[in-house]
C-alpha cells in the first residue's frame, strides 16, 4: 500500500503551487512598475492586485500589506547579487567584484532604479546590511576594520552612489562607477589593513 497524498491531490498541489508562484511574481512586477512610477506611499494595494491581474482579497493570502510585499522583492534581488558578487569577492579582487555588481545593477536597471530612487533606499539599505553582516560573519576580518564598521560603511557607500548613478539622465558606464565605488568604498578599507600592519 503506498502512503502519502494521492495522485490526484498531488497534481492538485502542484497546479496550487504554480499558481501560487504566478500570482507572487505578478505582484512583484506590479510594484516595481508602480514604485517607477511614484513612491511606495501613494501606491494602493488595490492598484497593485488590479496591475498584477489578482484580486484585492487574494493580495492579503501573499503578503499582509504593501511593506511585506517590498521586503519581499527587495530580498530576492539583493540575495540574487549576494550571490553574484559574494564568489568574486572572495577572489580579494575588490575591483572585479564591483564590476560585476554594477553590471548586474546596470541589467536591472528599471528594477533598480525603482527601488533606490522610488523611495525604497532605505529598505534596500536594511536588507543590504542584513545579509552583508551574515556574510562577513562567515569570512575574516581582511581590512582591519571591525566587520560592523566595514560593512556599514561599504553599503553606505554602495546605495548612494547607485542612487546617484541611477538618477543621471545619461548614465555612466558600469565599468566606470565600479571604479568609484571601489576607490571610495573598498579600497579605504584595504588601507586602513596596510596602515595598521605596518605594511
Amino acid at each position: 500500500m503506498e502512503h502519502g497524498v494521492p495522485k490526484r491531490n498531488r497534481h492538485w498541489m502542484l497546479m496550487e503551487d504554480a499558481r501560487v508562484r504566478r500570482s507572487r511574481v505578478g505582484l512583484r512586477t506590479a510594484l516595481i512598475a508602480l514604485l517607477g512610477q511614484r513612491p511606495l506611499d501613494q501606491i494602493s494595494i488595490r492598484e497593485i492586485a488590479a496591475s498584477a491581474g489578482v484580486g484585492y482579497t487574494t493580495y492579503f493570502r501573499h503578503y499582509p500589506n504593501k511593506e511585506a510585499l517590498l521586503d519581499a522583492v527587495i530580498t530576492q534581488e539583493i540575495t540574487a547579487l549576494t550571490r553574484l558578487t559574494l564568489p568574486v569577492y572572495d577572489t580579494a579582487d575588490s575591483a572585479a567584484a564591483c564590476v560585476t555588481l554594477c553590471r548586474y545593477i546596470d541589467q536591472h536597471r528599471p528594477l533598480w532604479t525603482a527601488l533606490l530612487t522610488g523611495g525604497a533606499a532605505g529598505a534596500v539599505k536594511e536588507e543590504l546590511l542584513r545579509q552583508g553582516r551574515a556574510a562577513s560573519a562567515l569570512r575574516s576580518d581582511k581590512h582591519g576594520l571591525p566587520v560592523e564598521l566595514g560593512v556599514a560603511m561599504a553599503i553606505a557607500v554602495t546605495v548612494e552612489l547607485m542612487s546617484w548613478w541611477l538618477r543621471q539622465t545619461e548614465p555612466w558606464p558600469a565599468e566606470e562607477i565600479a571604479a568609484i565605488l571601489d576607490h571610495t568604498g573598498i579600497k579605504p578599507a584595504i588601507s586602513v589593513h596596510a596602515i595598521k600592519s605596518g605594511r
